[in-house]
Order: C-alpha cells, then sequence, then structure tokens
C-alpha cells in the first residue's frame, strides 16, 4: 500500500477466498477503493498448469489496474467485496464467508 500512497499503480492480488478480508485491511487503512484483483481460490496444491490457467483468466484486469486512471478504479472497486468487510469493521469480527467470530487482538488494541 506504500507504492499506491505514493502514486505508483499496483495490483493486489488475492483469492476470492481472502477477498472480503483483504477489502476490510485496504478500508481500515484509509484505501477502501483500492482495486481487488480476484483470483481462484485454492492456489496451494494446484498443479503448474492449473495456476497458469487462474493466471491467465486475470491477466487482462492486471492491466487493466496497472494502466487505467486511480479515479475510475476507485470507482469500479470502491463496491466490491464490501458485505464482510463492513461485519468485520462493525463488530471487530474476523468473517471468512458467512461465518464471523469476535477478533480478540484486535480488540485488546482497542483499535
Amino acid at each position: 500500500m506504500s507504492l499506491e500512497h505514493a502514486g505508483v499503480p499496483t495490483a493486489l492480488v488475492c483469492s476470492d477466498e481472502f477477498a472480503p478480508l483483504a477489502r476490510a485491511e485496504s478500508r481500515a487503512r484509509g484505501m477502501g477503493s483500492e482495486p481487488l484483483v480476484v483470483i481462484a481460490h485454492p492456489l496451494a496444491d494446484n498443479r503448474p498448469d492449473e495456476v497458469a490457467r487462474k493466471a491467465a483468466a486475470i491477466v487482462d484486469e492486471i492491466v487493466s489496474v496497472l494502466t487505467e486512471p486511480a479515479a475510475t478504479l476507485a470507482e469500479r472497486y470502491r463496491s466490491r467485496f464490501l458485505k464482510l468487510a463492513e461485519r468485520r469493521l462493525d463488530r471487530s469480527t474476523v468473517c471468512a464467508d458467512e461465518a464471523c467470530v469476535p477478533d480478540v487482538d484486535r480488540g485488546l488494541r482497542g483499535s
């Protein structure tokens, strides 16, 4: 996120399983419209050809994120993956799919 703050185009890639968490974290850091490029989960234990196929599926989006104006990207990505991010930010919880549990560490820090 430091590069993005400095105006250097970046592409944050995460698996679809973790997109809501990535959105919650980016919002907590003041970058809620950061483009998230989502790759199909899982990646662990995939054969090289499976990883190549998944990567090929997101190449055009990565190029778009790196070349389009930041304002255009912010408008497009701001509302993606918010449902669970909202729950996490509002209730100090960690969410995965539709299940949320208290974020004890976050609560202890008081942030």
